[in-house]
């Protein structure tokens, strides 16, 4: 699962598992539950979900930045679209760190780290399935 950067040409490990037809779905919520969203993602997280065609599962992802290495933050990463925002919209809290391109998202009542939007990284890079509209969730 890598890639070379359209920037640069240094290769980039990109660290989702590929999609492979098979969903999951997860109705998620922050700590306190007043953000909750669900997710769709490919592969599923469980065996019980995976086919005997298909027995992949998804890949959970240590990050090592300074913020999530503290709080040992571990990141799925579906597409955007296979994100739906149910309640609470409003108390999701944007935080922008380092270059100030990746926004992270945590609920503004308990703190607790939603997810962060990939947007930009994904632009500058291209993997299997081409540019992705990811999220880090």
């Amino acid at each position: 699962m890598s890639s070379e950067s359209s920037t640069n040409n240094t290769s980039l490990e990109l660290p989702w598992s590929p999609p492979n037809g098979v969903y999951g779905n997860y109705d998620l919520h922050c700590h306190c539950g007043a953000v909750r969203f669900r997710m769709k993602l490919s592969p599923p997280l469980y065996t019980s979900e995976t086919t005997n065609e298909h027995p992949e599962r998804s890949i959970s992802v240590n990050c090592h930045c300074s913020y999530c290495s503290r709080i040992g933050y571990w990141a799925l990463y579906p597409f955007a679209k296979d994100i739906e925002w149910v309640k609470g919209l409003e108390h999701r809290r944007e935080y922008r760190a380092g270059a100030k391109k990746n926004p992270f998202w945590a609920c503004g009542q308990c703190h607790c780290v939603l997810g962060a939007n990939l947007r930009n990284l994904m632009l500058s890079s291209v993997c299997q399935t081409g540019k992705r509209d990811v999220l880090s969730m």
